[in-house]
């Protein structure tokens, strides 16, 4: 089943929904396919993997790149939820992630492509972290932005999330949001802020420790916020150093093998303060693993959601 389409495709009922009551493949470190031969250590490495990169460069590109599929592969498996880290270099922006990658805006512009040609589509940037960039890169780096995506962009300004849905999108020409973390300037209103997109950070080197952390920490999304379950572990040095002729990608296998059970029970859609919190954004590593189940798994959701709204007493338990 094709899933370049897959919101166009949805049902009217959910194409009602905001995108924060929807189920969203997103994907983890999303631009590091770029990282290759030539990528060089970024601000964002730790000690640990500088003094690993001396010796055996090879080995720190198994462990920083999360992704290996390109931007067009992932939109097609059905990512609509990119996580960006972007670091500076030379008064230019690199994404990043112990190493450097490609330029910013050249997957970016795949994306607006994209977009254009599928208006029936909404994507999510997430610009997560940022490396060496000081108040005139961040200046620098709202406007380009903005003058890359122009109209494209939902804004603050064009009303709540709770309001941003498929077909509002859709009616008004806005197909793209941007969200902005950790900035220490004021924001223009093109952006939306951490808060209004909570994306807890397990940091945990287990899945059974991860699901742990992501069952708690969905309990403390409010209805009004999207929400991100980043479905990954953190490798922690001894857990690479166990595991010397493991690469990221086999880690991603196991983590989705065991964790695909939590994802396949978990429900999204609208709830009230007084209910339990529901899903919304799911985030992993190497989400091209067999054919995209990771992405499969999590647009199956909407499924189920549809069938809660079409059974109001399914609904209400």
């Amino acid at each position: 089943m094709s899933r370049e389409h897959w919101m166009r495709d949805l049902p009217a009922e959910l194409r009602g929904l905001s995108i924060i009551n929807l189920a969203i493949p997103g994907s983890h470190n999303s631009m590091t396919y770029g990282i290759n031969s030539k990528s060089k250590l970024s601000p964002d490495a730790e000690t640990s993997v500088k003094r690993w990169h001396r010796f055996f460069p090879c080995f720190v590109r198994r462990w920083s790149k999360t992704q290996s599929s390109g931007t067009l592969e992932q939109l097609q498996l059905g990512v609509r939820y990119f996580d960006l880290r972007i670091a500076q270099k030379d008064d230019k922006f690199y994404y990043c992630h112990g190493l450097f990658a490609m330029e910013i805006f050249e997957p970016l512009l795949e994306i607006r492509h994209f977009v254009d040609s599928h208006p029936e589509e909404v994507v999510i940037l997430d610009m997560q972290h940022f490396y060496a960039l000081t108040v005139t890169h961040h200046q620098q780096l709202h406007k380009d932005l903005i003058q890359f995506f122009g109209h494209r962009l939902y804004s603050t300004a064009d009303g709540s999330l709770n309001d941003c849905t498929l077909n509002r999108c859709l009616e008004m020409q806005r197909n793209l949001v941007i969200i902005y973390r950790r900035c220490p300037i004021p924001l223009p209103l093109r952006f939306w802020p951490s808060y209004s997109w909570p994306t807890p950070w397990p940091n945990k080197a287990s899945v059974k420790k991860l699901q742990s952390f992501l069952e708690d920490s969905l309990l403390s999304r409010q209805p009004q916020q999207g929400y991100v379950s980043q479905c990954l572990i953190t490798p922690t040095g001894r857990y690479i150093a166990l595991r010397v002729f493991f690469t990221l990608k086999s880690t991603a296998k196991r983590v989705d093998k065991k964790l695909q059970p939590w994802i396949q029970e978990q429900i999204p859609g609208p709830f009230e303060p007084t209910e339990e919190p529901k899903v919304n954004v799911f985030l992993a590593d190497f989400v091209n693993l067999k054919e995209g189940q990771f992405c499969h798994w999590v647009l199956e959701l909407n499924t189920k959601l549809q069938e809660r709204m079409a059974d109001p007493d399914q609904k209400s338990t």
